[in-house]
């Protein structure tokens, strides 16, 4: 639509479409392009959920611990407004429904080298992930969105807490505007390391050396939808295969750019 609508207000939509998606279904495709990738998570019995594991096998990711549930599948409802910019509402689905002893037996089987997860499950999934990679010494990239009350120790196990700039303001406790870098300085006080996305302005990588700002290619933005998944996603298979983190960044944002891009030029 040319403009969200404001509170109260109806505004007519340009089109409808419908796609294949969800946080841990775009990181996994963007990771399977670089590592071996398995997703763990639930679908219900519904069509939504044969669209999603056909997109996830078609993308070479491991479905085997992909489970069924009797429930609906997952959904995300995205407002696009023509300046590129979303509003996202997710509805948890099956994933609401999922148990940790599913998700930890599942990691035993895998045996992965990195866990990358986000907050589209229930808590208690959350900490059996975290707490499966730092029992066994993996490592654990955390992508703490949509926000949502997480436990220090989860924080803690991150080793990098990737997010967006308003996600890193809400787990800083820091008012809207406060300056990147002590915002990054306060994260740093709760997890090893951070990563923050700023969209076109930059990337912010914060470790014990300290706080440097990457910068990212500049693209003409008209979808930014999953941009924020694919790069989790990029980092965390970089990462897995012994890539520095700040390499990793860099790579990571350039594969952000490129999936915004493709989108502008299917357009």
């Amino acid at each position: 639509m040319s403009r969200a609508p404001d509170d109260g207000e109806t505004v007519l939509g340009r089109s409808l479409s419908t796609y294949p998606g969800g946080k841990g279904a775009n990181q996994a495709i963007g990771a399977a392009r670089l590592a071996a990738t398995a997703i763990v998570g639930a679908v219900g019995n519904d069509d939504a959920a044969d669209v999603l594991r056909a997109a996830q096998r078609s993308a070479g990711v491991d479905t085997s611990h992909l489970t069924a549930l009797d429930a609906a599948t997952g959904r995300a409802i995205v407002v696009l407004a023509e300046d590129g910019s979303n509003r996202i509402i997710v509805i948890a689905g099956a994933n609401g429904l999922l148990d940790p002893a599913h998700v930890t037996e599942a990691l035993d089987d895998l045996d992965p080298a990195v866990v990358l997860t986000q907050l589209e499950l229930p808590p208690s999934v959350t900490r059996a992930a975290a707490l499966w990679a730092r029992d066994r010494a993996r490592r654990f990239v955390f992508n703490p969105s949509p926000t949502a009350p997480v436990e220090p120790e989860i924080l803690r196990a991150a080793d990098p807490l990737v997010v967006n700039e308003h996600e890193a303001a809400h787990y800083a406790q820091q008012a809207p505007g406060t300056h990147i870098d002590v915002i990054v300085e306060r994260l740093l006080g709760m997890a090893p390391s951070v990563v923050v996305t700023r969209g076109g302005d930059d990337v912010v990588i914060g470790t014990a050396d300290g706080v440097e700002h990457i910068p990212v290619p500049d693209v003409d933005v008209v979808d930014t939808t999953g941009a924020g998944d694919h790069f989790a996603g990029t980092l965390a298979a970089l990462l897995g295969t012994g890539v520095p983190l700040r390499e990793a960044a860099m790579r990571a944002a350039t594969a952000a750019a490129h999936l915004v891009g493709l989108r502008r030029e299917e357009r």
